[in-house]
């Protein structure tokens, strides 16, 4: 197994690869950091002329990027670095993780103000990844010698969530680390436009919080069951007018991820009042992994 780490050619990949590096440090597995050119696809004889010099440009960017990258990764995190060719970036991130036996896959986030912005290709990996898609935020770094001290788990209140944090809480729990059970919502805009009164929002959000709490119960008490135990265990709720302030209701650890499921970036939840997963993971303040659709039932085996 290990943890493969995604570099483009031309771009900063300076928040992916330390995102890597936690990940990798922290779960004691080897590191496969990949470049994809695919501008030499499909194979061919080598081109001469204007064809065969862009084909060595690219291919010198890619290589650059995987010697830009050994400089980030630090002696501690046993480490290889692959040129994959492929049609794609997407299908060639996927192909290395097959050929790695990746537990995860990491990549870095559009380059785009503080925002998690999910670029064309990130897209495509949830959309069909077999693995968790973890996502470092533009200018995350960790610091040196870092492992994860905690895993924040967006539960929903449904059974998928539910079986989700289970998930989180056995990968937490193997590697020493400490899980959070966390449900986040907005102000309903019904309420705006109804002018409901703050008194009557606050009621009706604390008996939602108040359900959420009771719900989550049953994995505190599935967790309660596990032969190896989390390091910490809590639930907290994150509520605010917004998405951004919502997520920034509670703390945050230095290092700590936010896993959140995905049915390809399908509503969340009924308990975050219509929000999409893309909403959580764009106002995100910490990195996120994202467990697509397909990958769903092999992270929940693992609370199995």
């Amino acid at each position: 197994m290990s943890v493969v780490v995604g570099v483009a050619p031309g771009h900063c990949s300076h928040a992916a690869v330390s995102l890597a590096v936690l990940l990798a440090r922290s779960s004691e597995l080897p590191l496969v950091v990949v470049s994809v050119n695919s501008a030499s696809w499909p194979p061919r004889r080598p081109l001469s002329g204007v064809d065969g010099e862009y084909q060595r440009f690219v291919r010198e960017q890619a290589e650059a990027a995987l010697d830009e990258a050994r400089g980030l990764v630090p002696g501690d995190v046993e480490a290889s670095y692959v040129l994959h060719e492929a049609s794609s970036a997407r299908r060639g991130l996927l192909e290395a993780c097959e050929n790695a036996g990746a537990l995860r896959l990491v990549v870095g986030a559009k380059d785009s103000g503080s925002e998690v912005m999910l670029g064309s290709v990130v897209t495509g990996l949830l959309q069909s990844a077999h693995l968790p898609v973890a996502v470092a935020p533009r200018g995350f770094a960790a610091s040196e010698g870092a492992r994860l001290e905690r895993v924040t788990a967006a539960y929903s209140g449904s059974e998928t969530s539910a079986e989700l944090v289970l998930g989180a809480a056995a990968i937490a729990a193997a590697a020493g680390e400490g899980i959070r059970i966390a449900s986040f919502h907005t102000r309903p805009r019904a309420f705006i436009e109804a002018r409901v009164g703050r008194e009557v929002e606050d009621q009706i959000l604390a008996e939602w919080e108040e359900q959420i709490r009771e719900d989550a119960a049953s994995i505190l008490d599935s967790i309660e069951r596990f032969e190896r135990q989390p390091a910490s265990v809590e639930v907290v709720v994150g509520s605010g007018d917004g998405w951004h302030t919502a997520l920034r209701s509670i703390p945050w650890r230095e290092a700590e991820v936010l896993v959140v499921g995905s049915s390809s970036l399908g509503p969340l939840a009924r308990i975050s009042l219509g929000s999409h997963a893309v909403k959580i993971v764009r106002h995100s303040p910490v990195p996120v992994v994202v467990v697509p659709r397909r990958a769903t039932e092999e992270y929940i085996a693992q609370a199995r």
